[in-house]
């Protein structure tokens, strides 16, 4: 319950071994309950994260003059680049980003790292800058990485490979 009794969004009912969970008063499943109030409260936070985003971005709008029936745009927008990539030149850019705290290398130490391995500095700030990748750095970009040619070309191209399907 909040402060004011009204009762959370998500809750969880504690006497058996299997808890049932319900979601504004509706039951919509049961975990056990070493799981259930870890559970409960990721999602009560993330309701809160949508409130409060939902919040921000009508915010925005009304700051900067727009339609405020477009919140539901804005939010699904800055959701969408908050994701992780997966694939692209954003998701090897990231992965470089990874490997590069891996090796707890500063960024002068990375790019002469990633030069030994023949990815010249203006490449590695292309990368970065999200430029498309050229077929003759998928071998560099995997010894840098660590992993195959093969896939460093599937984190490249699988937004391709997606769409075909």
């Amino acid at each position: 319950m909040s402060l004011r009794n009204e009762p959370l969004d998500w809750q969880v009912e504690t006497n058996n071994l299997y808890v049932p969970i319900y979601h504004q008063g509706n039951l919509v499943g049961f975990f056990k309950q070493e799981y259930a109030n870890e559970i409960i409260q990721f999602l009560n936070e993330e309701e809160v994260l949508k409130k409060a985003l939902k919040k921000a971005c009508t915010d925005l709008l009304k700051k900067a003059g727009g339609d405020t029936s477009k919140v539901n745009h804005l939010i699904q927008k800055y959701i969408k680049i908050s994701e992780r990539p997966k694939f692209g030149t954003r998701a090897i850019a990231l992965l470089l980003q990874e490997r590069q705290k891996e090796l707890d290398l500063n960024n002068q130490e990375f790019t002469k790292f990633c030069d030994t391995f023949k990815i010249s500095p203006t490449e590695l700030n292309n990368i970065y800058a999200g430029e498309p990748i050229d077929d003759s750095l998928l071998a560099p970009i995997a010894r840098v990485l660590g992993i195959s040619k093969e896939r460093v070309q599937e984190v490249r191209d699988g937004a391709e490979a997606e769409k075909e399907t």
